[in-house]
């Protein structure tokens, strides 16, 4: 049977299972709704947040919420307070949130403090948040402190404290607040709007001879590249990034993406598409960063635009439609509950419609297969902000046969604690792509950028700089 090749291949790729999503009802007390933030799935644990939020307005009920963020004894409802924090300020303060994200002994109430004060205009917000980055052992929590941090100001510092502190000492009695990064911009190009990002390249190293390599971050289908989060920031240290947001099914095709209404997304204009952005911005050559099914995207740029492309890094894609059709077996035979059903409705074994609520369902698990926390409340904040419903389609792959090549250096990195993991194709991918290195990246499911950053970024960096692609 030949699977069906969607715009959400991302959710092929998955491990976890997602429990039925929980709304509470009006709560009792608070001590129900503590209860709540303290189960073990994010969308029981979110309700829970919302809930807080909207019991904030009770003076009597606010009185014992707030002391919650550094007094309960559970992390998941001191977590979940910092969280409702993010949602409505008003309901914490920098001071409160500073004193978490400083003395709090779990890393999850730390990453969501971290979060939390880049709502907080405040001076003391920025304080705390460079304080805690001197002492910060937590991967995700540095980068967390470092995106709140760059989102209170303009300075150019990146993931050292040192930097941080010497800016803050000149400009701590500065009254302005704004980030450092400019705001996502439109433009047309061929025909197709893109909406794009570009954050400057944070270089320490005085001896560059070189301009900074452009990265080009293509996220998966059916996703804003706020799915990266603070994830890809160390790539900063040696590149540039532009952040793509890839036009929805019915914007390009006019089609609803659902029922019998799934067309075919017109790879080849979106492609045309990026390299009219890349020449009317004066790239002189993309690196390209893609996920999933994105991924095909960017080998149909490096196969049309060879000689603008220097290398590709794909995650989590499946090489062809050979490929993808053995992963999707794999994942329907060996995966989790999470992962089979998104492979055997990718498949149409189970009788599933293509409707939003199961495009709702499958993103939902696309989210939660890159942490190892089922309970972790940033897949929720995800899930809320990220995921842009846009309906099926199909995505043509590049047909790999007989002798055909691409020479452009690629990486391919791949979740080996998938169950669809493409790394057992190294075979194929050395034979048609004999520039590349094939990594498997151990304990993931998804997403390697999250749950292994350090070891993720490792591989990118030591793959480019063998590649003489970046200093």
């Amino acid at each position: 049977m030949r699977p069906l090749m969607t715009l959400r291949l991302c959710c092929l790729l998955l491990t976890a299972s997602a429990a039925a999503a929980t709304e509470p009802g009006p709560a009792a007390d608070l001590e129900a709704v503590f209860k709540q933030a303290d189960a073990g799935d994010w969308r029981t644990r979110w309700g829970a947040v919302r809930q807080m939020v909207r019991l904030a307005g009770d003076d009597a009920i606010f009185s014992s919420l707030r002391p919650a963020l550094l007094k309960h004894e559970r992390p998941r409802v001191r977590a979940a307070v910092a969280w409702a924090a993010l949602l409505e300020p008003r309901l914490c303060n920098a001071t409160l949130l500073g004193l978490a994200l400083k003395r709090d002994p779990d890393p999850r109430v730390r990453r969501a403090a971290a979060q939390a004060l880049a709502g907080y205009r405040d001076r003391r917000a920025v304080g705390a948040l460079i304080a805690a980055l001197a002492k910060e052992q937590d991967p995700r929590a540095r980068l967390h402190i470092v995106a709140s941090l760059r989102e209170l100001t303009p300075a150019p510092c990146l993931l050292e404290p040192a930097p941080w502190q010497e800016w803050w000492n000149r400009h701590k009695d500065d009254g302005e607040f704004r980030p450092a990064d400019e705001p996502a911009r439109k433009g047309t190009y061929e025909g197709i709007e893109l909406e794009t990002r570009t954050v400057a390249a944070v270089r320490k190293d005085k001896g560059n001879t070189r301009p900074a390599p452009t990265i080009l971050v293509l996220p998966p289908f059916g996703y804003s590249t706020a799915i990266y989060g603070p994830y890809l920031a160390p790539l900063r240290r040696y590149a540039s990034l532009v952040l793509v947001r890839l036009p929805g099914v019915q914007t390009l095709t006019g089609k609803s993406g659902f029922g019998n209404d799934i067309a075919t997304y017109p790879v080849d204009r979106l492609v045309a598409a990026l390299d009219r952005f890349r020449s009317d911005h004066r790239i002189e050559r993309f690196l390209i960063l893609a996920q999933g099914a994105s991924g095909w995207v960017a080998m149909r740029y490096a196969r049309r635009y060879f000689e603008r492309c220097g290398a590709l890094v794909l995650v989590d894609t499946p090489l062809d439609r050979l490929a993808y059709g053995e992963a999707l077996r794999r994942a329907s035979a060996r995966g989790t509950r999470g992962a089979k059903f998104a492979a055997r409705t990718l498949m149409g074994q189970n009788s599933v419609p293509l409707v939003p609520a199961t495009l709702e369902r499958l993103q939902g698990y696309a989210i939660e297969a890159g942490y190892a926390d089922r309970a972790e409340l940033e897949i929720a904040h995800l899930y809320a902000r990220t995921r842009e419903p846009q309906g099926f389609a199909t995505v043509p792959p590049i047909e790999f046969k007989g002798r055909m090549r691409i020479e452009t250096p690629t990486l391919w990195i791949y979740s080996a604690g998938s169950a669809a993991s493409g790394h057992v194709d190294a075979a194929r991918i050395g034979k048609h792509f004999p520039n590349s290195m094939v990594a498997p990246v151990l304990q993931t499911r998804a997403r390697p950028f999250v749950e292994q950053n350090a070891k993720f970024h490792e591989i990118v960096e030591t793959f480019l700089k063998r590649r003489n692609l970046v200093d």
